[in-house]
């Protein structure tokens, strides 16, 4: 994989622990639960390099769109980790770049779809909303406790000043 592809302060410390924290919450029956393809984010191992982690199916890269001209960026933003739940197979784990090699955490919950309060699936969606939601709050309050850097508290941080 180019160089180019790895985002600047990503470590395998960090993401390591993001991963530990996330899978912790996501899938509490344990470590077996945990689809065997998303395994391997589970003990990432801070001696080996990230690039093997950095690939599909359960890596994506969030590339840089363009500035504020418009002009096309190289490059990444970020990384979309599809890492699921033992309820939603598609929640995301995603970190981007701020600035200065610092990176925010966030959990994607990957569930905006509108479903009809008619629909026969309606109250089943709301439901694994509800639970995507909190599941969210859960993570990013631990992450946080855990020293790192969600959109929250960037928002927060930014307020203070």
């Amino acid at each position: 994989m180019p160089s180019d592809c790895v985002m600047p302060g990503l470590c395998p410390n960090q993401l390591g622990q993001a991963c530990r924290i996330f899978l912790s919450l996501a899938y509490p029956e344990g470590g077996t639960s945990i689809p065997a393809t998303k395994r391997a984010y589970l003990d990432i191992c801070f001696e080996r390099p990230l690039e093997p982690l950095l690939r599909p199916p359960v890596c994506q890269v969030l590339p840089r769109i363009s500035d504020l001209v418009g002009t096309p960026i190289a490059g990444i933003r970020g990384y979309a980790f599809r890492l699921g739940s033992s309820v939603f197979p598609h929640l995301k784990l995603q970190v981007v770049g701020q600035s200065h090699e610092e990176l925010v955490f966030s959990v994607d919950t990957h569930d905006q779809i509108r479903v009809p309060p008619n629909h026969p699936d309606a109250a089943g969606w709301a439901q694994i909303q509800t639970a995507n939601r909190k599941l969210k709050e859960e993570i990013e309050r631990a992450w946080e406790a855990a020293g790192l850097l969600t959109f929250n508290a960037l928002l927060r941080r930014e307020l203070e000043k």
